[in-house]
């Protein structure tokens, strides 16, 4: 046990390619498909990103959804009246989901606390109103934005099926690459002092507020191309995508999977999903009560998310007290 937990310490990345990238041989053993599994990687892309921001520097964003969106709608656009192709989309989407990031970012970043999620929450919905009837003429409206006849593509390569799962993969673990640069870096490092006590950081004379903003519009980034890429997936794009629940979904899997560890909100990402597919058909929406006492359940008896369910059960195989001393 010593052994497998020291090679997943030594090459995390590899060993996290190695799972994402076999899926395709052992997710249908336990009821998953191809289809739910590019879902489950594009909502881990999003997860992860969002990670950098609620676990690096504990600011708590309930309008996230903000830049998955409006990125889904940029591709959606682009698909409808350009091109079919997907780098250029995608270019354009980041841009957006950027340039979006920055404005609200640098007007809601001056708050912290509960202030700044309220904040956050408040840009969210302003912007879903505005879809709903402001721009319903771009946006679709209540029907949304529906692209039935586009067959996205890559370099002239159909974006389906196989092909489309390992272009998601190669994305999420590019993503986990550099987050896990980011987190180890001297910029990772001010971001997690931030967390720990922003009052002292900024007496050493440290612009505070930069770094907020840098981490913000990362995350933002992440954000971003997994609103591209969910449009890529499935051909349609929703005004829900703006909505405060979808930012409330990003929450519960990072809180459920581990905040401030990376690899959490990705669990948890996995887990929320995989379990939507296979409660919601015999459940219907009972699924989310379910869902609601699993999620505090985790909040009362595992705070630190799955995460800290794996460490407590490896410390029971190897015969460590919860200090970590040898019994």
């Amino acid at each position: 046990m010593e052994y497998v937990v020291s090679i997943l310490k030594k090459f995390p990345l590899t060993v996290f390619a190695l799972v994402i990238l076999t899926m395709p041989f052992w997710f249908p053993w336990i009821g998953g498909y191809g289809g739910l599994a590019t879902k489950i990687m594009i909502w881990a892309l999003f997860a992860l990103g969002f990670d950098i921001l609620l676990g690096f520097t504990g600011y708590l964003s309930f309008g996230h959804a903000i830049f998955f969106g409006v990125s889904a709608y940029a591709t959606g656009l682009m698909f409808k009246h350009f091109s079919d192709e997907i780098i250029p989309a995608m270019i354009v989407a980041v841009i957006v989901g950027t340039l979006a990031s920055v404005i609200i970012g640098y007007l809601t970043l001056k708050k912290s606390g509960i202030y700044f999620s309220i904040l956050t929450l408040a840009f969210g919905e302003m912007l879903h109103s505005s879809a709903l009837s402001t721009f319903g003429g771009f946006t679709g409206g209540e029907n949304g934005l529906t692209l039935p006849d586009m067959i996205p593509s890559m370099l002239g390569i159909e974006m389906r099926g196989e092909v489309m799962f390992y272009m998601t993969a190669a994305v999420l673990i590019l993503g986990y690459y550099i987050a896990r640069r980011i987190s180890d870096s001297p910029f990772g490092l001010i971001l997690k002092a931030i967390k720990s006590n922003q009052e002292r950081l900024e007496y050493t004379g440290i612009d505070v507020q930069k770094y907020k903003l840098g981490a913000f519009v990362i995350s933002a980034i992440y954000a971003s191309v997994a609103g591209s890429l969910m449009v890529v997936y499935e051909p349609y794009v929703g005004t829900e995508y703006l909505r405060w629940s979808t930012s409330g979904n990003l929450v519960l899997m990072s809180v459920m999977g581990g905040v401030g560890t990376l690899i959490g909100p990705i669990i948890g990402a996995a887990f929320m999903l995989y379990f939507e597919n296979v409660l919601s058909v015999p459940l219907g929406e009972e699924w989310l009560l379910v869902l609601g006492l699993i999620f505090m359940a985790i909040v009362i008896f595992l705070p630190g998310g799955f995460t800290d369910g794996f460490k407590l059960i490896y410390k029971k195989l190897i015969g460590k007290k919860p200090d970590g001393e040898e019994k």
